[in-house]
């Protein structure tokens, strides 16, 4: 036979030192029970370190509290309709247990929940996925509101992704896996902003390097020895005044070496005290430094992996 413990028959301070003691599922489902139990779960002061929501044939929450999460699936029953607007329930992941809330809630109210219960620290990260386009991107922003990291996948279409990137328009981070435009100029417009972060898995040119205006980029697609050339000598004349680090990569052909990457180009060795910290972070030994026209220093580190040339190029500020 259970036994039952009469919880909210105790003092709030009783109450509270036994939520202490629980773990995040429990305490989300406590939550849920009335305004009472979701202020007593509040007033422990959780805060949440990272929320990404991955959005497929379904939508799944991830909720990182204090090196501990817990993870909802939404619309994981084939007989849900698409409209989030509409009440859902919840799902705990693997475990296929429902949860609910003591009113009806749609996944809008379940992310308010969740924000005003635990706390988030930053805007939720966002992935969209192979059929995401079953739900409408107007209640996703609706719901979700502004987002910190956007990634979109290769196996999303092209019309869906640039209805993702018109709604949810204004993110720290942008990972693209394919390029979703017709025209060089609608991809430019992504370039010249002033993300954080952007990582494109496309074609791209000299002008398209050269209007970069993110602290941090990352092209997928290989590039030329003569690009990144030329790309080096123009960010020492001035370009790229917000670059802190770009990533490329380079097809390895027999014409592919340092001299020829380096050509024209000045280049001393890299000072003690930035090597080791550069070589853990980017798995390479073979370093150089260089110098703009107005004293800022970088550093282009390369690593060889089967037959690409990884090459990196680190602003020292």
């Amino acid at each position: 036979m259970e036994h039952t413990f009469p919880l909210f028959r105790l003092p709030e301070n009783a109450i509270i030192h036994v939520l202490q003691t629980m773990g995040l599922k429990q305490l989300l489902t406590i939550s849920l029970v009335s305004t009472k139990t979701k202020r007593l779960v509040a007033s422990l002061g959780l805060k949440a370190c990272d929320v990404f929501i991955e959005i497929s044939r379904v939508i799944r929450l991830n909720v990182e509290i204090g090196g501990s999460r817990f993870v909802l699936d939404f619309y994981n029953d084939s007989n849900v309709q698409n409209d989030i607007t509409l009440p859902v329930d919840a799902f705990f992941q693997l475990e296929f247990k429902r949860i609910q809330s003591s009113t009806p809630f749609n996944f809008s109210d379940w992310m308010n929940h969740i924000r005003t219960t635990f706390f988030c620290i930053k805007s939720p990260s966002v992935c969209f996925d192979q059929s995401s386009e079953r739900f409408d991107i107007g209640s996703l922003k609706n719901a979700i509101g502004n987002v910190d990291n956007l990634s979109v996948t290769y196996e999303v279409t092209d019309v869906f992704t640039n209805e993702i990137l018109k709604y949810f328009n204004t993110p720290n981070e942008l990972s693209l896996e394919r390029n979703p435009f017709d025209e060089a100029c609608e991809i430019q417009k992504l370039f010249i902003q002033s993300f954080e972060f952007i990582e494109i898995d496309n074609v791209h040119s000299l002008d398209d390097m050269l209007l970069v205006n993110s602290e941090k980029v990352y092209f997928y697609h290989p590039t030329t020895q003569k690009q990144f050339n030329r790309f080096v000598k123009h960010w020492i004349r001035g370009s790229n005044p917000r670059l802190q680090r770009m990533s490329v990569s380079i097809d390895i052909t027999d014409s592919v070496g340092r001299e020829v990457l380096l050509k024209g180009i000045q280049c001393v060795g890299v000072p003690e005290e930035d090597q080791l910290e550069i070589c853990r972070n980017y798995n390479s030994n073979n370093l150089v430094q260089i110098k703009r026209e107005d004293g800022t220093s970088a550093v282009i580190a390369m690593n060889r992996i089967e037959v690409i040339l990884n090459v990196h190029f680190i602003v020292l500020y």
